[in-house]
C-alpha cells in the first residue's frame, strides 16, 4: 500500500505515488499543474494542496496519474462530508486553516488554539505572520525560513507581508488538524511560540509583551541546548 500522511504536501505525495506505482512523475505534476477538472471539486480552484486525504492507497491497481489522484480526493471529499465541514468556500478555508496549525505546532492540543490566532489576527486585520507559509512558498521546511525569506513580497505565501489567507493550504492536513479548525478553541491570543524544540511546548500570548518573553525563553533553551 502507498501511505498519504498527514501535513505531507502534493508535491510529496506525488513523487512517492510515482516511485510506487511506475507511472512518470511528469503525467502526475502535468495534471496538478492543470486546473484538475473531472478530479476536484470547484471550492478547490484548480488546486490540489489540501485535498489528498491521508490514508493508505491501493495504487498498484490503478493505471493512469489520474485514477491514482481522484482516488485520493474522493475519499477526501467523503471524509470532509463525514466530518461535517461545510462546502463551498468554507471547505477551503477550513483545510487552509488546519494545513497551517498542523504545520506550525506538533501537538494536537495546540491545533485549535493556533486556529484561534489565525481567526483572531485575521479580525483584527494583521497580518498572519506565518513560517510555514513563506516556507511552502519557497518550497523549503520551515526551519529553514530566513529573515530575506519572509520579507521577500513576491512570494504569495508570504504572510508576513500579505493579509489574510495563503491562496491554498500549504499541506494535506488530517482529522485531528480539520476538527480544531472546525471547533477551534475559544482564546484572545495574537501570539505564540514553541518555547521547547524538542517536547514541542508551545506557549500562546495575548499581548507582544508576554510574546516577547515566550521569545525569551525559546532563545534560552537554544543557548542551552543547541
Amino acid at each position: 500500500f502507498f501511505d498519504v500522511r498527514a501535513c505531507e504536501r502534493v508535491s510529496d505525495v506525488v513523487k512517492g505515488a510515482s516511485e510506487m506505482s511506475g507511472i512518470a512523475e511528469s503525467e502526475f505534476t502535468s495534471i496538478v499543474d492543470g486546473d484538475g477538472s473531472g478530479i476536484l471539486p470547484s471550492e478547490a480552484g484548480g488546486k490540489f494542496e489540501g485535498w489528498l486525504e491521508p490514508g493508505q492507497y491501493d495504487i498498484k491497481s490503478k493505471t493512469s496519474a489520474k485514477e491514482i489522484l481522484k482516488m485520493m480526493v474522493d475519499r477526501r471529499i467523503k471524509k470532509l462530508d463525514s466530518l461535517g465541514v461545510p462546502t463551498g468556500s468554507e471547505r477551503e478555508k477550513i483545510l487552509n486553516m488546519a494545513s497551517i496549525a498542523e504545520a506550525e505546532v506538533n501537538k494536537k492540543d495546540d491545533y485549535g488554539k493556533v486556529v484561534r490566532v489565525i481567526l483572531n489576527r485575521l479580525d483584527k486585520g494583521m497580518t498572519l505572520g506565518m513560517d510555514s507559509t513563506v516556507a511552502y512558498g519557497n518550497n523549503v521546511k520551515p526551519a529553514q525560513v530566513t529573515t530575506e525569506m519572509t520579507q521577500d513580497e513576491s512570494n504569495p505565501y508570504n504572510t508576513y507581508k500579505i493579509s489574510g489567507l495563503p491562496p491554498t493550504p500549504i499541506s494535506n492536513p488530517g482529522d485531528n488538524a480539520i476538527q480544531a479548525a472546525l471547533h477551534p478553541e475559544g482564546g484572545n491570543w495574537l501570539y505564540f511560540c514553541t518555547v521547547n524544540l524538542d517536547t514541542g511546548e508551545t506557549k500562546f500570548a495575548a499581548t507582544a509583551d508576554e510574546h516577547d518573553q515566550n521569545v525569551a525563553e525559546l532563545r534560552k533553551w537554544q543557548a542551552e541546548n543547541q
